[in-house]
């Protein structure tokens, strides 16, 4: 074990993490048998299952039996409505106490709102473990384990802030050995200087936004900049389009793996080396559904439901995250026995530029205003781009919040969004009662309508 693994595990264990029990695990699935995997995974869901039908109130009054075809489809709207009937009862309480517990314990987790309303969901001290143990055994799947040196195309708001990252944070990343890149930032010139550090490094592989890892490619190709190759890319937060993976693939001289997860469900699947989209079926259980929210066959087009096998303190039963995909039959030439999603299709939010023609990341607007500048206020928002300097901000909030709280939240938001959109941009933020979907149903929180004119 190289002292950098050694050393952040051992980090864990003095917290009281069971991380180091997960990712075992995780990396034991490789010698496992088929038989063995459906037996621990059929074991784990049926134990949920009874948990929450016996101990939490939005489950007991809803299920008279504990199988999963008798658990109603849970949807965004039911978490926010019913959030703290989803809770055990213990849970509750410590949540409406005036302190948290001390320790290492649960943790809030908001969503960036991929469709304009944030979720807010626990993970408990098991699910946080699992969760961190599925992030990194995506990274030993794309073939850079914990200690393997890589650059992370992610989001920083600490960079637009002119903040200093955190001691933890830096601790953090020396272990892991990230180099950071922010994709919030991304004009030419910082694109060219992200490029140029790729270049002069002996790192093989990258982490991105695939959005912001697409735009960067486009730049690099349309620039004339040759790069050295490297070896992998993991693509998250966003769908991976053949044409994505494509031109990702070809400037960086990687495979491209894409790797499905979510804020609230922790990392789901990951493609490996020989392609294969594995389901991490010990600890999520994934359902394909048609609009009469009927199993579809594998290859076959339906939205995602996600059971969470590890989050027993506020389960996440059949939730619909929002995203469309495939299952796959058959077995993986990896020899894994996890089995596989064909697709993922997802949401394919539209990215903005700012008025000098740079690239502003959807994620970033999402989370500005979905988490950084969300108090609880903002049930939902659209951002739109209507013309090369012209943009609108449409929040709903609620209805307990007064004018003057939410002109204060406006004026935080359009100075953090001027940092991004130029001097020039021109932005209005409105107050609205209600943002209606689509012509077609869908709803996009971030809409780009002078790039389609």
């Amino acid at each position: 074990m190289n002292w950098r693994k050694h050393a952040f595990l051992l980090g864990h264990d003095l917290l009281g993490s069971d991380l180091r029990a997960h990712y075992r695990e995780f990396l034991g699935l490789e010698k496992w048998t088929s038989a063995r995997l459906a037996e621990v995974h059929q074991t784990r869901l049926a134990t949920l299952l009874r948990h929450a039908v016996d101990t939490v109130p939005f489950y007991r009054d809803r299920v008279r039996r504990a199988e999963l075809s008798a658990f109603p489809i849970l949807r965004k709207d039911d978490v926010h409505v019913h959030f703290g009937e989803m809770m055990e009862r213990s849970l509750l309480m410590e949540y409406r106490a005036p302190r948290r517990p001390r320790g290492y314990s649960w943790v809030e987790v908001k969503t960036g709102g991929s469709t304009g309303t944030p979720t807010v969901v626990i993970h408990d001290r098991d699910f946080r473990d699992w969760g961190r143990a599925s992030r990194l055994y995506s990274q030993h799947l794309c073939g850079f384990p914990i200690g393997t040196p890589f650059f992370m195309l992610w989001g920083s708001m600490r960079d637009i802030s002119e903040a200093k990252d955190s001691a933890q944070k830096r601790i953090l990343n020396a272990l892991l050995r990230v180099r950071p890149l922010n994709a919030f930032l991304m004009d030419e010139a910082r694109m060219a200087d992200y490029a140029r550090k790729i270049n002069r490094s002996s790192r093989m592989h990258l982490m991105a936004y695939v959005d912001a890892a697409e735009q960067l490619a486009r730049f690099i190709e349309k620039s004339g900049m040759k790069m050295r190759p490297l070896k992998s890319v993991m693509a998250c937060a966003g769908t991976v389009t053949e044409e994505s993976r494509s031109i990702i693939g070809r400037v960086f001289g990687a495979r491209v793996h894409n790797k499905y997860g979510s804020r609230e469900c922790a990392d789901m699947a990951c493609e490996c080396a020989a392609g294969g989209f594995h389901i991490y079926h010990t600890g999520v259980h994934l359902e394909i559904v048609d609009d009469r929210d009927q199993p579809v066959p594998a290859g076959t087009t339906g939205r995602i439901l996600v059971t969470l096998l590890h989050n027993r303190r506020l389960p996440i039963i059949r939730y619909e995250i929002g995203d469309v995909g495939a299952l796959k039959d058959g077995a993986c030439p990896c020899g894994s026995p996890l089995p596989l999603l064909e697709r993922v299709e997802g949401r394919i939010s539209e990215f903005i530029n700012s008025t000098d023609g740079a690239y502003v990341s959807p994620v970033y607007i999402r989370h500005l205003i979905g988490v950084v500048h969300n108090s609880g206020a903002i049930q939902k928002f659209q951002f739109v781009q209507h013309g090369s300097a012209q943009y609108s901000l449409a929040v709903q909030m609620d209805a307990s919040c007064d004018d003057d709280a939410f002109r204060e939240t406006a004026t935080r938001i359009r100075c953090d969004l001027g940092k991004v959109l130029g001097p020039e941009a021109q932005l209005t933020v409105s107050r609205v009662a209600d943002i209606p979907v689509s012509d077609s149903g869908k709803f996009l929180c971030v809409r780009n309508l002078h790039r389609s004119k």
